[in-house]
């Protein structure tokens, strides 16, 4: 069983890695192209995979991780579980600011399966950013991937002085975290 660590590869300058996780393919590939297009002072590699764990043979091949966003369909059960039973593939030290939960399809209340309160105590119990976005607009996907970026700039090591410990009090401020983006 494959877990993955935070800092079991060197990071290479002026480049992050994020990772999707989910089962919603459409809304990763979405959010990614949305972050691609996005301007940025650094280079972004996006990895979408629809659970943990990744597959070992191509460990060498995979750059260091920086961020790691699980996106939760909560009008899908099966997106849940999956997430909940990737999270064993995780080590412990990607929780201190470097894992985000995404959750969409909550903006049609009564075809929810899975309910926000739910979501908010998984992402509270692993001390973890929770984001909701509908994706169902390029407005809204591109104010998600701004905000992706900007976690991905701090988990990644881009603002001076800033730690990915300080993230999710950072988040919670509406400006954005760092003029060089």
């Amino acid at each position: 069983m494959s877990v993955l660590k935070p800092f079991d590869k060197m990071p290479v300058l002026n480049m992050a890695t994020v990772l999707f996780v989910g089962t919603d393919e459409s809304c990763m590939e979405q959010l990614a192209e949305a972050m691609m297009k996005e301007s940025k002072t650094f280079d972004v590699k996006i990895h979408l995979a629809k659970s943990l764990p990744l597959p070992a043979e191509k460990d060498h091949l995979r750059p260091r991780i920086d961020l790691i966003v699980f996106l939760i369909n909560l009008q899908s059960q099966l997106s849940f579980t999956t997430v909940v039973s990737s999270l064993s593939h995780v080590d412990a030290s990607f929780f201190l600011g470097k894992v985000c939960f995404l959750a969409t399809g909550g903006g049609q209340m009564k075809h929810t399966i899975v309910e926000m309160p739910t979501v908010k105590k998984l992402a509270d119990s692993y001390l973890s950013i929770l984001l909701f976005s509908e994706l169902n607009s390029e407005r809204d996907c591109c104010h998600t991937a701004q905000r992706l970026l900007q976690m991905l700039c701090v988990c990644a090591g881009h603002v001076p002085g800033v730690s990915a410990l300080y993230l999710s009090s950072m988040m919670r401020r509406a400006g954005p975290i760092s003029e060089a983006m």
